[in-house]
C-alpha cells in the first residue's frame, strides 16, 4: 500500500487574534485530523489542541512501527480502522472533559473534529462537530460529513434546505462536540479511494467563506496539495477570513493503465 500526498496549514484569519484551531498529521500512518476549538479565554485552544495531540499519541502508540492493534471492548460490527479510530477519538473526548473539569478557567470547554485514516485503497472518517470531510471524484465533489449542528438537523426534518442552512446566523451552535460530556457519540464510515481522488479535511473557517463550486475548481486543479491548501486559505482570507481557517488534503495517485480494471476487482473480490 501506498501513502496518499498529504498536506495541511492552519491559519488564524484576518478578524480572530487567536488561532483556536488546530491540525495534526501523519503521513505515514495515513492520519490527518483537524479540530476547532470552542471556549472562553484561550480554552479553545487547549480544546482543540489536546484534541489532535491525543489522537495523534494513540495513532503512534497502536499503529506506529508496523502495528495495528485492535483496541479492547471496541464495536465488532466495524472495520477495524473505523474501532482504531473512534478509539483515537473518544480518548482525546475524556481528557479534554477531565481537564476542563479539573481547571475551572477550562469549564466547558470542547471542539469539533474531523480525523481521517487512510492509503490508497481506503479511507476511514469519524467526526464530531461541523468541521467537514470533501471528497473530489471525477470532477464531482461530495460530502462525507454531515455537521452535527442545529441547521443541518432543521435541514434533516425538512424545515430549512441545505442552502439556507450555509447562510443561517444560528449554523455555528452544535449539538455535538468534543469534551463537552463524559461520553461522546462519533460517526465513523468507511470509502474506496479510487486512483485520482482528493480529500479534503477542513473547518467552518473555510466553508462560512469559500462556496463549495469555488472548493471544487481549486481541488480539481490538480496542482499538488500544498498549493491546493494555500489556494483556498487565501481565498478564506481574501472572502473576509472572519474565523481562523484550517485545511488538510491527501492526494490519491492517479490510477494508471487497467486502474478502473484493478478498482473494479477489488469490489467484487477479485
Amino acid at each position: 500500500m501506498r501513502e496518499l500526498e498529504m498536506s495541511g496549514k492552519t491559519d488564524p484569519g484576518k478578524v480572530r487574534e487567536r488561532n483556536e484551531d488546530a491540525l495534526s498529521m501523519a503521513p505515514e500512518l495515513g492520519l490527518l485530523a483537524v479540530a476547532d476549538g470552542m471556549g472562553g479565554h484561550n480554552s479553545g485552544e487547549v480544546a482543540s489542541g489536546l484534541a489532535v495531540d491525543t489522537i495523534s499519541a494513540f495513532a503512534k502508540d497502536l499503529l506506529g512501527k508496523g502495528r495495528n492493534a485492535v483496541p479492547e471492548g471496541s464495536d465488532a460490527s466495524l472495520s477495524t480502522r473505523a474501532r482504531q479510530l473512534t478509539h483515537f477519538i473518544q480518548s482525546a473526548n475524556t481528557v479534554i472533559f477531565e481537564k476542563s473539569r479539573a481547571f475551572k478557567k477550562d469549564h466547558g470547554m470542547g471542539t469539533t473534529i474531523v480525523a481521517v485514516l487512510a492509503d490508497d485503497k481506503t479511507l476511514t472518517v469519524a467526526h464530531v462537530g461541523d468541521s467537514r470531510l470533501y471528497l473530489l471524484r471525477q470532477g464531482k465533489l461530495e460530502r462525507l460529513t454531515e455537521d452535527h449542528s442545529l441547521v443541518q438537523d432543521q435541514v434533516r426534518h425538512g424545515l430549512i434546505t441545505q442552502e439556507q442552512a450555509e447562510k443561517s446566523h444560528l449554523q455555528n451552535i452544535l449539538t455535538r462536540a468534543l469534551g463537552t460530556e463524559a461520553l461522546v457519540k462519533v460517526d465513523v464510515s468507511d470509502h474506496p479511494v479510487m486512483g485520482g481522488d482528493v480529500f479534503m479535511l477542513c473547518s467552518d473557517g473555510l466553508t462560512k467563506m469559500v462556496p463549495e463550486p469555488e472548493m471544487a475548481r481549486v481541488m480539481g486543479s490538480g496542482k499538488e496539495a500544498i498549493q491546493i491548501v494555500d489556494t483556498l486559505i487565501a481565498m478564506a482570507n481574501e472572502a473576509g477570513g472572519v474565523d481562523n481557517v484550517t485545511v488538510a488534503v491527501a492526494k490519491a495517485p492517479a490510477a494508471g493503465r487497467g486502474g478502473w480494471r484493478k478498482i473494479v476487482s477489488r469490489f467484487l473480490g477479485g
